[in-house]
């Protein structure tokens, strides 16, 4: 005998519906603290195990091709940055720097790299006044160079005398003239123990042979004078070519 199916007393039961769950999660469902966080699966998101969500961190709005460095190439530019900020505050020359590194032979004189800082003043054309100069700088001399429009006037304002006068003059920064074609020793010599009332020396006109005016083995003796406020005076007496060496 069949049996008859029994009602059911729950209508929504016996239609088979049910209602559809929602895809949100608690975060995003409507009323819902959205720092919380749900706790582990199977308990309510209502329950005492939710969780404080911590605050989310600030992110770099630079590309990340431009903000990203390599692990490589950290420790490079660190040391790079490193060496350009040192680099930037030490004095490569030192607090006591010299204008030039003097020769043995004349550092042995005992004079100081900055007597030997000069202003040349010249003729632009002077071929010789340029071949003195190059023999200075080869003895650890520093050279200025200047061409004045008159030489006349050069040696009025160093109030050098005309039979004292050459091609070019040369002056220290302590006010020490060099006229002419003076080697580079004696030059040293006088510098090492100016004479008393000493003004500077002397090389008159161009001799054949001095520094700048070699012509092969041709040599003029010639004398170097000590230029000072009065008569001038025989600093040296130079026979040969080899007497002008230091």
């Amino acid at each position: 005998m069949a049996r008859t199916p029994r009602p059911s007393s729950c209508p929504a039961r016996s239609s088979r519906t049910r209602r559809p769950r929602s895809r949100r999660c608690a975060r995003c469902a409507p009323g819902s603290d959205p720092n919380l966080a749900p706790g582990p699966a199977g308990r309510s998101p209502a329950g005492p195990s939710l969780r404080r969500r911590s605050p989310e961190r600030p992110t770099m709005t630079t590309h990340h091709s431009r903000a990203r460095i390599g692990r490589r190439g950290l420790p490079l530019l660190t040391g790079t940055g490193a060496m350009t900020a040192l680099s930037a505050c030490a004095d490569p020359a030192g607090p006591n720097a010299e204008p030039t590194s003097l020769p043995a032979d004349v550092a042995a004189h005992g004079v100081d790299a900055e007597q030997l800082t000069m202003t040349v003043y010249k003729d632009a054309s002077c071929g010789c006044c340029g071949g003195w100069v190059t023999h200075a700088e080869e003895h650890g001399f520093t050279i200025t160079t200047e061409h004045p429009e008159s030489l006349a006037t050069v040696w009025q304002d160093h109030d050098v005398a005309l039979d004292l006068q050459s091609c070019h003059l040369a002056r220290n920064p302590d006010g020490h003239l060099f006229v002419g074609h003076v080697p580079a020793r004696h030059v040293v010599e006088y510098l090492a123990d100016p004479p008393q009332g000493g003004r500077g020396l002397s090389v008159p006109a161009s001799p054949v042979g001095t520094p700048g005016m070699e012509q092969g083995d041709r040599f003029d003796p010639y004398s170097v004078m000590l230029i000072t406020h009065g008569e001038p005076s025989v600093f040296a007496k130079v026979a040969k070519a080899s007497d002008q060496k230091i």
